[in-house]
């Protein structure tokens, strides 16, 4: 290694610890040992263009959020025009560099939990399979989609189920332009000299059928990183290295460990002979860049003219300004779909339909599932199941890998895809960070969950739904949909369309018509009237969503023999209702008139809107077993049970 580079690394180093030190929290120790990693991939290994960060052939680089600071550093110095107030407000109040990784500019996918990113890389991995063997439907020799898929992490993320499960499907489906870099970091011996603990990970790797490498520093990975890029499997590089040892203090062999202290600061400026914080040798950076360039201005011109060449294929620059777009952007024309009178069927089998109108429009939509799609249905149905043989299948299987389903949907949807997912209700709380990771990006991924409640439960499972509901409608910058019927489902896709963010939609399971009563263009308000009052006055409003407005409108009816007048409000988003404005509001939901809610889930999703609690019928109990009618008495929600209380509270 010659000086300049372990002065490049240095100052590598010094902008990771000024950006922790400012922080006040981070991994030092892992600054040390991993620096000159970061720097050689930087420098000799990956695809990208300093002028360009959003080239759409560079190679992706996802790192645990212990790395973020590395990754930070070194695009400041390998990238042109890049902001030094970016690393100084590394984890401030709206920094555009968080301590959690965010999608940006700089990192690809987001970060929330330990092993998401291992399954995140494996959805970039798998778009850009697909995207490349579509273009080779058109050209087998284009290589216009050619990056490789960098994940870096530490032991920690390695040892959650969440990393098993994104590994497994990586194996399943020969991802060999994804490459793992586990930095096995083991502790130096304190001073009881005890060894730390160890796991050998090559028999893991071997077993999932992964090209592994195993070297013992970072100096020695580039032979390595060189076969990984070969290979024909997905690969994985382990490197045993030292934690909290750098070249230049390791006679100390110290740990670092926050919370840095000044003098440790002081020591280190001193020994890499950088005096002041956040500052790079301008000499040093412009011969750096300019290396770099040296190094990828070939391969750029080259690519440019293939891309030019190319794109006069008109399904091949659809795919090009996909990824330069990183969006989709689809019209459902939901005046041109129409619906027979006669129309009776499931819900999640409508929404079959309704989804096969929006997927057929782009071949940028996509839609997983962990069941087989047996119960869900969430699925394309004009292509294949996704497969080593079928590479541009459309529908993805997950098997019982929930938790990567949702990991994998998040790198998808990072390149721009559109991107469905499907599991019943019940399995919401596994995906439940990835709905906030999604939810906070702004990424384009769509949770389609069915057997909405206990009237439905998931195959033989007489575990039902209960607050599941409740959790999901209070994730920030989520939109959830509750349609009753054909007509709501499709205006609730219409909306997904022109939102272009993340959204949930709860499906029943049960056989339903198409209402007299709904229209698909009022689901952009949230709520509308479905049941005009018979008289000017307001006895009450009921509000429902899902299949208990066809129930609400019943009791309505037969309430009008007993000289109750009511109106029937549908709230198929609560979230689209919130945005409308007051006057909207108060003309639909008078707050001077009395207001019950029902809804087969937990209290606060509708129940916010009841006039009291005791005008809320919801469920608030788990039940096991039963039949329907037998759950409907024991919650007390049969029609008879709510016809009587709301009798009796209208007469107080």
């Amino acid at each position: 290694m010659s000086k300049i580079d372990e002065k490049i690394i240095n100052n590598i180093k010094m902008l990771s610890l000024d950006m922790i030190y400012k922080a006040g929290s981070g991994d030092a120790g892992i600054v040390f040992s991993s620096a000159n990693l970061f720097y050689n991939l930087f420098k000799n290994h990956l695809i990208f263009d300093p002028n360009d960060e959003n080239f759409i052939n560079r190679d992706r680089i996802v790192v645990s959020n212990r790395l973020l600071p590395l990754l930070y550093s070194c695009h400041y110095l390998f990238y042109k025009d890049q902001n030094m107030d970016d690393l100084k407000d590394y984890k401030s109040y709206k920094s555009l560099i968080s301590g959690c990784a965010l999608k940006n500019n700089i990192c690809d996918v987001p970060s929330f939990r330990t092993g998401d990113v291992i399954s995140s890389s494996v959805g970039i991995s798998l778009g850009s399979k697909y995207l490349k063997n579509l273009i080779k439907i058109e050209n087998a020799k284009a290589k216009l989609v050619s990056f490789k898929t960098y994940c870096i992490f530490t032991m920690d993320e390695i040892m959650s189920g969440l990393s098993y499960e994104a590994m497994s499907f990586a194996s399943t489906h020969n991802l060999n332009d994804l490459i793992f870099i586990v930095i096995k970091n083991e502790i130096a011996k304190d001073s009881s000299n005890k060894e730390t603990f160890k796991e050998d990970l090559t028999d893991r790797f071997i077993a999932l059928n992964f090209n592994v490498s195993v070297v013992n520093n970072f100096n020695s990975i580039n032979g390595a990183l060189d076969d990984a890029k070969n290979s024909k499997k997905p690969s994985v590089i382990i490197v045993n290295s030292l934690y909290g040892k750098s070249s230049s203090i390791e006679n100390n062999n110290k740990f670092y460990n926050l919370p840095l202290k000044k003098e440790e600061m002081d020591k280190l400026r001193s020994d890499y002979e950088i005096l002041n914080p956040f500052t790079v040798d301008n000499e040093l950076l412009i011969e750096l860049r300019k290396d770099t360039s040296k190094r990828l201005s070939k391969y750029l011109i080259n690519y440019h003219k293939e891309k030019d060449l190319l794109t006069q294929d008109l399904k091949i620059k659809e795919i090009v300004n996909f990824l330069e777009a990183g969006k989709i952007k689809i019209d459902l024309n939901v005046e041109n779909i129409k619906i027979n009178d006669n129309y009776e069927e499931k819900l999640t089998k409508g929404n079959n339909k309704v989804l096969n109108i929006l997927a057929n429009k782009s071949p940028f939509v996509l839609c997983g599932s962990d069941d087989n799609f047996v119960n869900t249905l969430a699925l394309i149905n004009k292509t294949n199941i996704m497969s080593n043989e079928n590479p541009t299948g459309r529908n993805i299987l997950f098997g019982n890998r929930t938790l990567a389903m949702g990991g994998i949907a998040l790198g998808l949807s990072s390149l721009g895809f559109k991107v469905f997912i499907s599991t019943p209700l019940i399995n919401a709380p596994i995906l439940n960070s990835f709905v906030k990771l999604s939810s906070l990006n702004n990424l384009d991924v769509n949770y389609i969950f069915t057997n909405d409640s206990f009237t439905n439960p998931y195959e033989a499972n007489e575990y039902h739904a209960f607050d599941e509901i409740d959790s999901l409608a209070k994730i920030p910058n989520i939109i959830l949909y509750r349609p009753c019927d054909i007509n709501e489902l499709i205006g609730v896709y219409d909306s997904l369309c022109k939102l272009s963010k993340s959204c949930i939609i709860i499906l029943n399971d049960d056989i339903l018509p198409k209402f007299n009563f709904t229209n698909s263009k009022y689901v952009v308000a949230g709520s509308y009237r479905v049941k005009k009052e018979e008289q000017r006055v307001i006895d009450a409003i009921i509000i429902a969503s899902g299949s208990e407005v066809p129930l609400a409108l019943k009791i309505s009816k037969e309430l009008e023999d007993y000289d109750i007048n009511l109106r029937v409000v549908s709230m198929p988003s609560k979230h689209l209702f919130e945005l409308q404005s007051e006057r909207y509001k108060q003309m639909l939901l008078p707050k001077d008139v009395l207001t019950f809610t029902i809804e087969y889930a937990s209290f606060e999703y509708l129940g916010e809107y009841a006039t009291t609690k005791e005008c809320a019928f919801q469920i608030n109990n788990f039940f096991l077993g039963g039949t329907k009618e037998e759950k409907l008495k024991y919650y007390n929600l049969n029609i008879d049970a709510i016809k009587a209380k709301m009798m009796e509270i209208l007469k107080k």
